[in-house]
């Protein structure tokens, strides 16, 4: 992906609950990176999106909890020459998309959107339906998909393996609360969170209780992505240097020519908690079977071995399905980060997704 660069991130207010719509909370984070990328709509060519609502509830509802490119284009007048919604993807295939449309020369600026909507009145963790067609017949009825149940299996094996507890589920929890601490858009920047409470928690799927979960919120994030080339004057670019998918997931340091040793900050996906220790691990940042401890005796914190998450991840910030990590790698690589602004910054690995079902992106600071 030689040449290739974000521009521009723009962000708008990130609320557990609003009666702002999600087109008007998406025009606001467009309209905001726009800015940072010091170009106009008239200049956005391509488009990639990620509307998918991914709450089990979700009706599904274009303008509701969905938005889609044909929305998008028409309420800014786009003249776009390429654009595409991705079916249940993440912000990290959006860069890879965008990247692609660039290197073809099919697009000269291209804008990518994901916004996320917490619809009054429905259920973020059931459905609701009494019938399942295709693979949910084999998954639904024992309520295998929702509430993370399936991620909460993996987890159970996991402690029992290697001796980690839900004390030690705790410390990923804390550790978010405390980066999110430094994140004015952050929905727990004001609450830490104790032991204790934690603890106390209603139950979800066991070992995770509901503080494990990442909270439904209601938020758009867009960004702006152009050649190296075509930079506007007054941007700050953040290199895209590798991509890959959850089939090859180390083919990210083979496309960006890195390795785990040469990554200076981690932002992984968090949806629930325990999926940070599957990453930490599978990706060689830490020996196999050391990820709880490895967070547990601070090597994750912001002046740790691996800064990890330091906008607070999905559990300190809110669920936007993983673009405040896209965000935040923007944001240290270009050193605009703010209170939480790291020292050094190199190589950022980006990881967006579950177990089956992730993509990666390393992103750098421009050379």
């Amino acid at each position: 992906m030689g040449g290739v660069v974000i521009a521009g991130f723009g962000a708008s207010e990130i609320l557990r609950k609003t009666d702002r719509s999600i087109t008007d909370l998406s025009v606001e984070a467009i309209r905001r990176a726009l800015a940072d990328a010091w170009i106009s709509a008239d200049d956005v060519d391509g488009y990639v999106g990620a509307p998918f609502a991914t709450n089990a509830g979700s009706p599904h509802a274009e303008g509701g909890d969905e938005i889609s490119l044909k929305t998008i284009a028409a309420t800014l007048n786009l003249p776009l020459t390429y654009g595409a919604d991705l079916f249940r993807r993440y912000p990290t295939d959006m860069v890879s998309f965008a990247a692609n449309a660039l290197s073809a020369a099919n697009s000269r600026f291209v804008l990518g959107l994901r916004a996320m909507y917490n619809l009054p009145g429905l259920s973020y963790a059931t459905s609701g339906a009494d019938q399942a067609f295709g693979n949910d017949q084999f998954t639904k009825p024992f309520g295998f998909t929702t509430a993370g149940a399936r991620f909460g299996t993996r987890a159970q094996r996991y402690m029992a393996t290697h001796g980690a507890t839900r004390a030690d589920l705790y410390e990923v929890v804390a550790l978010a609360r405390r980066h999110a601490a430094n994140n004015p858009d952050a929905v727990w920047r004001d609450r830490s969170v104790r032991l204790d409470d934690y603890l106390a928690a209603p139950m979800i799927a066991t070992p995770h209780g509901l503080l494990d979960c990442d909270m439904p919120v209601c938020g758009a994030m867009a960004f702006v992505m152009c050649r190296a080339a075509d930079l506007p004057a007054g941007a700050a670019a953040a290199r895209v240097t590798g991509w890959s998918g959850f089939t090859t997931p180390n083919a990210v340091f083979e496309t960006s020519g890195r390795s785990a040793a040469d990554v200076t900050q981690a932002q992984l996906y968090d949806g629930f908690s325990s999926m940070i220790w599957e990453w930490l691990e599978g990706f060689g940042l830490c020996p196999p079977g050391s990820a709880w401890s490895f967070i547990r005796d601070g090597h994750g914190n912001a002046d740790g071995r691996l800064p990890l998450n330091t906008f607070g991840g999905s559990l300190g910030e809110g669920r936007m399905h993983g673009m405040g990590h896209l965000r935040e790698a923007y944001l240290q690589a270009t050193g605009k980060a703010g209170a939480r602004q790291q020292a050094g910054v190199g190589p950022i690995l980006v990881h967006n997704g579950p177990f089956d079902d992730s993509s990666f992106l390393m992103i750098e600071p421009e050379a």
